[in-house]
């Protein structure tokens, strides 16, 4: 039997199974491409972008000049440091910010928030101003050690028991000094972490230990972007942490929750809060802060369950991690 080909019918047909083959060529990489970057699903309160998978133990990470609001970022040659979990990993990674610790950091200045509207609530930087310093000095505790050592301390033992727990841990101040001001520790947190909780003790000039609580969202902040889509994942963080704190014997002050408008807050696009452990008069011995330290991985882990969910890697190697 004899077929008739019409050329015309023939090039329509070339040129549809030609458009097939790129559509399947296409399926398959978005195909490899999920398969590759996660291992397992997360509700809409974490991220889906790069994960710790991406990192290796110790690896710097520098602010990326390509990430939304790094340009408005002064101070930012330094870099943070990724720690990954040995054992039961989760794939799940908490920035510890140990607050302060800039040199020169009280001299430059930021813009309070990314549309540069003024600041709500006074702080650091009174309200009504444009641009805030890009980070403070902090205070000095009534026996004159330097808040800014604390939270160091306090970082380090956090760190130690969230990687015991399976977390990896991006430690945004590695080190007495580092040269990130708030505005580029908060774009590195947003691109690299699944939640960044900023460690701080409170100058309130009170001769009493009143203790620990979070900083949530001023009300006017609530409408502004990014806040608007993300002031809820920052309340539930804290307080999580707070109940987790509470849970382990620490005073908490309050209802446990203080509304200030922060720059952290002001940038963040991942669960983000501002955690004060108390004030200049606190308690801040070793044994003190490892009661704080099991009050917050309480916290995390409270928060973990109900917003963010991931199965284990078990394969470091084979995930970019370090056995």
């Amino acid at each position: 039997m004899k077929y008739k080909i019409n050329k015309k019918t023939n090039k329509k047909t070339i040129t549809f199974l030609l458009m097939l083959f790129l559509l399947l060529i296409a399926c398959c990489q978005d195909v490899s491409v999920q398969a590759t970057t996660k291992k397992g699903v997360r509700n809409v309160s974490a991220k889906t972008t790069e994960t710790s998978s991406f990192y290796k133990n110790k690896q710097k990470i520098y602010l990326d000049s390509s990430w939304k609001y790094a340009d408005h970022a002064k101070i930012t040659s330094g870099y943070a440091v990724m720690y990954t979990a040995k054992k039961n990993r989760k794939d799940i990674v908490i920035a510890v910010n140990a607050g302060h610790g800039t040199k020169g950091g009280s001299s430059v200045k930021t813009l309070c928030h990314p549309d540069g509207s003024p600041k709500l609530t006074g702080g650091t930087t009174q309200a009504g101003a444009i641009q805030a310093v890009a980070v403070s000095d902090g205070m000095t505790f009534r026996d004159g050690t330097a808040e800014r050592d604390v939270t160091l301390r306090m970082g380090k033992i956090l760190k130690k028991k969230l990687l015991a727990e399976g977390y990896d841990v991006l430690m945004v101040r590695n080190g007495k000094d580092v040269q990130l001001d708030n505005v580029a520790r908060t774009v590195i947190c947003n691109n690299v972490a699944d939640c960044h909780i900023a460690l701080h003790w409170d100058s309130d000039g009170l001769r009493y230990d009143k203790g620990a609580f979070a900083i949530s969202v001023p009300k006017g902040l609530k409408k502004k972007k990014p806040v608007s889509s993300y002031w809820e994942q920052h309340e539930a963080l804290g307080a999580a942490l707070v109940k987790g704190l509470r849970s382990n014997g620490v005073k908490i002050s309050g209802t446990g929750a203080t509304a200030i408008d922060l720059t952290q807050t002001s940038y963040s696009t991942i669960p983000s809060v501002d955690m004060e452990l108390g004030n200049q008069c606190s308690d801040h011995s070793d044994r003190k802060l490892e009661v704080l330290a099991d009050g917050l991985v309480q916290g995390v882990n409270k928060y973990v369950k109900k917003h963010i969910k991931i199965a284990p890697l078990r394969d470091y190697k084979k995930n970019g991690g370090s056995k």
